[in-house]
């Protein structure tokens, strides 16, 4: 049975489309072409950016997989569970943003922020326990 993860939204996330979409507002009141033009691009950005908040998902697959979805405008970032080699949390130093690193294959490092952290890694760590028992019968 496939479980997924939603994506825990920060202050940073809120404070970033607040800063964003002021600027929008700002550069679309200022009517010239270039302000104009300059309003579009930061309201795609402030567009793409809510749509990665709603959309972001991880989803542990019944076979064995960890795919990291990121919204429409986003790849898929597909992972094999006996592949990743660890899964800590960490919190950033600069921006107090908690996160869980996962390193996995050969020197790759994707990070990811569910709401539910430790549910998350237990859910992890079962399922690479079920992939060896089944690979060691």
């Amino acid at each position: 049975m496939n479980r997924t993860f939603h994506y825990r939204i920060s202050w940073i996330n809120y404070l970033t489309i607040l800063i964003v979409a002021s600027a929008t507002v700002f550069f679309l009141w200022n009517r010239s072409a270039v302000n104009v033009a300059i309003g579009f691009v930061l309201m795609m950005v402030a567009v793409k950016m809510v749509e990665r908040i709603i959309h972001t998902e991880y989803v542990f697959t019944d076979d064995g997989m960890l795919v990291i979805d990121k919204g429409r405008f986003s790849r898929k970032t597909v992972i094999p569970v006996n592949e990743i080699l660890s899964a800590k949390p960490v919190v950033a130093k600069p921006i107090p943003i908690r996160f869980i690193l996962i390193e996995y294959g050969a020197g790759h490092v994707t990070s990811a922020q569910p709401v539910n952290e430790k549910g998350f890694i237990e859910e992890l760590k079962r399922r690479q326990e079920q992939q060896t028992a089944a690979i060691g019968v």
